[in-house]
């Protein structure tokens, strides 16, 4: 009976669309609210036809440390709240690299990037963020936070490691 009732669970987890996550990098950050649709099976998927340095749990740790750290691009997460802080400190554009915008910028994007209305992604083989980048050279990072703007953001991480992680936004 216990063997019968351990089937039905197991089918019925399957056919809801359960699929195991890669966490582990979501976890360590306390990004627990986020919607993760980092799936394991999309990144062993891509491992297998793409081998290189960089597996899919270590892509998605710096994809995370290029969104929460990176704002050299004017439509990249952190840029769009260093703007939100630059507003809310009544500061000018000047004053954006100011250890306190850039305190307040970081908690400003973590407080949005930290919802279940975020959602995280792999790029499908076959998909193509805004610049072109292509899934066969680079693990490709999606990532929506609503709450902050409309637009959708990417982190390019080269497979081999031999061009630093970057990450824009598009909307």
């Amino acid at each position: 009976m216990k063997k019968a009732i351990l089937l039905i669970w197991s089918v019925s987890w399957l056919a809801s669309g359960h699929y195991a996550l890669i966490g582990e990098p979501l976890h360590k950050l306390g990004l627990d609210d986020l919607k993760n649709e980092l799936r394991v099976e999309e990144a062993q998927k891509q491992e297998k036809e793409f081998p290189g340095k960089i597996t899919g749990e270590k892509a998605v740790a710096l994809a995370l440390e290029s969104f929460l750290n990176d704002a050299s691009d004017i439509e990249s997460p952190l840029a769009l709240a260093t703007q939100l802080a630059l507003e809310d400190l009544n500061l000018s554009c000047d004053q954006a690299k100011s250890p306190k915008v850039v305190k307040r910028a970081k908690a400003i994007l973590y407080s949005h990037f930290n919802r279940y209305s975020s959602e995280i992604r792999f790029l499908s083989l076959g998909e193509e963020p805004e610049h072109g980048e292509k899934t066969s050279q680079n693990w490709i990072v999606r990532l929506k936070i609503s709450t902050l703007s409309d637009h959708i953001f990417w982190a390019i991480i080269e497979r081999n490691g031999k061009v630093s992680p970057y990450n824009y936004g598009f909307n």
